[in-house]
């Protein structure tokens, strides 16, 4: 369960990306992204997967259209992973061509 206190200036963000979806307590979506990825990374273990972007929507009381995409590669360079990173970006590149 996520709760979040009246005095807390984050914000809750749903984030999807290939199998599943999260919802988040952040500073921002940037942030948002990079926990998604490690809650992925921490409770699917090995079978966790990533599709291309990650989804990161602001859930406010309109729940507006306000989806921001970010590239898999760089949320995994933000998070330290520079390997899987570079392996990802390759891959991208490869698919995109």
């Amino acid at each position: 369960m996520l709760l979040k206190q009246e005095d807390d200036n984050r914000q809750l963000y749903f984030c999807t990306s290939a199998d599943w979806e999260c919802v988040v307590l952040a500073d921002d979506s940037n942030d948002a992204s990079r926990q998604a990825i490690q809650f992925g990374l921490d409770e699917l273990e090995k079978d966790f997967m990533v599709s291309p972007c990650l989804r990161v929507k602001k859930i406010n009381s309109e729940f507006e259209n306000s989806d921001e995409l970010f590239r898999i590669d760089q949320i995994f360079a933000d998070i330290g992973m520079y390997e899987k990173s570079s392996e990802l970006y390759k891959y991208i590149e490869r698919i995109s061509k």
